[in-house]
């Protein structure tokens, strides 16, 4: 899985400034991608704009399905558990939710006899229908609560010798 944010912004200068005096936010993204290993109505449905599967006959375990040469949107909310083992007795989860996102680009899918399908997904997230929340990460993880070094600042110190 991979997580990607990404902000954009302009820097504005003022009279006889050289440098930005402040940016001003142009635009923001944030998307999750990950290789699914299932080949399921869910995945194959996200992976191809809505793809749904039918029975070809009642009672014939034969299904088709149509993909459409007109693509189309499909929002979803996304929901990503993972679990960090630090040791036995230190075990975290995490969950990343968001609200409302869309498959922003698929990667070429890969199967071979030996190796089960991959079909790599990309989710973009889409701005809230209202507030401000694009997603909501949750864990019981004490140290997302810890402090920088040096009071909660980052800094970077210079040899000078």
């Amino acid at each position: 899985m991979t997580i990607r944010r990404a902000v954009e912004r302009t820097g504005t200068t003022h009279w006889q400034q050289t440098t930005p005096a402040r940016f001003i936010y142009t635009s923001q993204e944030f998307g999750v991608s990950s290789v699914f290993q299932e080949t399921k109505a869910v995945v194959l449905g996200a992976y191809f704009g809505g793809l749904v599967f039918a029975e070809t006959a009642a009672g014939s375990k034969r299904y088709r399905a149509e993909i459409s040469s007109v693509p189309k949107g499909d929002e979803r909310a996304l929901c990503v558990d993972w679990v960090d083992q630090i040791s036995a007795t230190e075990v975290y989860h995490h969950r990343l939710y968001v609200p409302r996102a869309e498959v922003s680009e698929t990667q070429d899918a890969q199967w071979t006899r030996t190796q089960e399908a991959r079909w790599g997904i990309s989710f973009a997230a889409l701005a809230p229908a209202s507030g401000t929340t694009l997603a909501v990460w949750l864990t019981d993880d004490p140290a997302v609560l810890l402090a920088a070094p040096g009071g909660g600042t980052l800094a970077i110190e210079e040899n000078t010798k």
